[in-house]
């Protein structure tokens, strides 16, 4: 019969990407030869957004009485990562530490987030470039939180984002 789907056929058509499968990769280089190369297991990340302004002009003998609009300059959100904390995993603090304490301020960040299928192919990848720590946030803590893992966040912005679809 035409035009009937069989809901038990998967390939009656594509489905949407799950985003649960997921992994974070911090590349860091600093002058003195430290590094932070890390492949990081993340609950979360948000923020990945990109915005182009919109730049108005209107000229005093402009025949229509509207704005002309065209594209102006991108901009990006910052991008936060959160993870539960573990004894041995320093990963997020060493690169936080990296700017706030070291004050390495002219070293930047690379940070490939890739998005896995469930045949373990990544699928989409997304490439943050220059990127640098803007915030780190150590759990909060609850003396009745019984059943709560502990989960550190970092906030880091960047200037570039390119995207690849493999």
């Amino acid at each position: 019969m035409a035009g009937k789907i069989n809901h038990n056929d998967l390939s009656y058509g594509p489905w949407a990407l799950a985003k649960f499968y997921f992994h974070v990769t911090i590349n860091s280089s600093f002058g003195d030869g430290a590094t932070v190369d890390a492949q990081i297991g993340f609950q979360t990340v948000e923020g990945m957004e990109s915005e182009v302004s919109v730049m108005e002009y209107r000229a005093g003998n402009f025949a229509l009485w509207a704005k002309t609009k065209r594209p102006g300059m991108m901009t990006y959100s910052n991008v936060t990562l959160k993870k539960g904390m573990f004894r041995s995993d320093a990963n997020l603090l060493d690169w936080w530490k990296k700017f706030a304490i070291d004050h390495r301020h002219n070293s930047r960040s690379e940070v490939v987030i890739e998005l896995y299928n469930e045949d373990e192919e990544a699928v989409i990848i997304w490439t943050l470039k220059n990127c640098f720590c803007t915030k780190f946030t150590p759990t909060g803590l609850d003396a009745e939180a019984d059943s709560e893992v502990a989960i550190e966040e970092l906030e880091f912005c960047y200037e570039e984002m390119d995207i690849e679809i493999p």
